[in-house]
């Protein structure tokens, strides 16, 4: 009898099973065939969107295009970078002895599409050896720029030559990786801009890059000197590695794309405008930007496209060394606004504010559009014993 019971019990747990079993396979083919046909939906809608909108930001994300293996274009797209020393104002009456690509700080934007070859040669007229990395690109290990790990240094007087296929799109930088401190800090280094082959869904209507970077400007040396509130003079010769005491941390100018505020030029957009911004931190520090009238969305981040869920909100972004970021901006608030860094002294040349790392973003047609840069605010000194300062 015990036997029977037994094995009456275990038939009817089998019994119960194969029901159950019955049941959750229906529950997940349902669930399946809902998740389908969202999917076909969401697909269909994202296929046939022909405007962006303000909600599509929420909601079905940006598409920023780009192919995971892009077939070669079969074009080669030649650049000559020359590294010298060459004079660079960075700020009202404040010119430093910068070392340049082709005498410009940052360097020539060099803006290819993905699957092109691109063949840059480097011609070093520097009084130190210097190479070039390709930043957050995955390019054949000759090509990466490090010596001596793989290539010899380019001496003065030589040159170099870089080819390699633009793996994929996005946003990248070149620098020096020799003597990098000091060569990255005066002023070599630029932006690298891999379009993608299929251009995706959104369509923006205007484009800035801001390059971020960091100065150190010797106070003990008179070459350029300018005038600042009260009387005191400042230097503007670039402190190097052979003066006074070596390379400190003590940067004193920071500069987007080269210049501090008020000489880098303000950014002008119309009312409804999709604005896309690339973001590139060269410098040695941390740098949260902040942009003043309205949000963002982070759509990408060191070359690399972000997945519609992983795109975020936000009106502050901290930036780090090396890092580089797009974002996207619906102009929808009329006026003149800031997008700047929050460490505020950052937002000072040589501790008087405003300076440096402060970007005007003007509306066309709104009060002072034309006069954004010929109406400056008087500068104000910062108080000499703020903590921080010797950042």
């Amino acid at each position: 009898m015990i036997t029977n019971v037994a094995t009456g019990g275990v038939q009817a747990r089998r019994r119960w099973l194969l029901l159950g079993g019955g049941v959750l396979a229906a529950l997940m083919l349902a669930a399946f065939a809902g998740w389908a046909i969202g999917r076909a939906d969401g697909g269909e809608q994202s296929a046939s969107s022909s405007s962006y909108e303000e909600e599509s930001l929420s909601g079905g994300g940006v598409d920023l295009g780009g192919a995971g293996k892009p077939e070669p274009t079969g074009a080669v797209k030649e650049f000559e970078l020359v590294a010298r020393e060459a004079p660079w104002e960075i700020a009202p009456g404040v010119t430093v002895d910068a070392m340049t690509y082709n005498g410009t700080v940052p360097g020539p934007t060099i803006r290819v599409t993905e699957g092109d070859t691109l063949r840059v040669t480097v011609r070093n007229e520097l009084a130190e050896a210097t190479s070039v990395h390709w930043h957050g690109l995955h390019v054949p290990n000759a090509m990466d720029g490090v010596p001596p790990f793989t290539q010899d240094p380019i001496e003065p007087g030589e040159s170099f030559t870089y080819e390699f296929v633009a793996s994929h799109a996005g946003t990248f930088m070149y620098h020096s990786h020799l003597n990098a401190v000091e060569q990255i800090d005066r002023g070599l280094y630029g932006l690298l801009i891999i379009d993608p082959q299929d251009e995706g869904g959104t369509q923006f209507d205007r484009e800035f890059t801001m390059m971020l970077s960091a100065w150190m400007v010797d106070p003990t040396m008179r070459s350029s000197e300018h005038e600042m509130p009260g009387g005191e003079t400042m230097a503007g010769q670039m402190q190097t590695s052979s003066g006074q005491g070596g390379m400190s941390m003590n940067y004193n100018y920071f500069t987007i794309n080269g210049k501090a505020y008020p000489l880098n030029e303000p950014w002008t957009v119309r009312e409804g405008d999709v604005v896309r911004v690339r973001i590139a931190n060269i410098s040695n520090l941390a740098h949260p930007m902040h942009l003043h009238g309205a949000d963002f969305t982070v759509v990408a981040k060191d070359g690399e496209t972000l997945p519609p869920s992983q795109q975020q909100r936000l009106n502050t972004l901290s930036v780090d060394a090396g890092e580089t970021y797009d974002i996207v901006i619906v102009a929808d608030n009329p006026g003149t606004w800031v997008f700047h860094c929050h460490e505020l002294h950052h937002t000072e040349n040589d501790g008087v504010e405003p300076g440096g790392l402060i970007q005007v973003i003007q509306y066309e047609g709104t009060s002072g559009s034309d006069e954004t840069q010929s109406e400056q605010p008087t500068p104000s000194p910062m108080p000499s014993d703020m903590p921080g300062m010797g950042h």
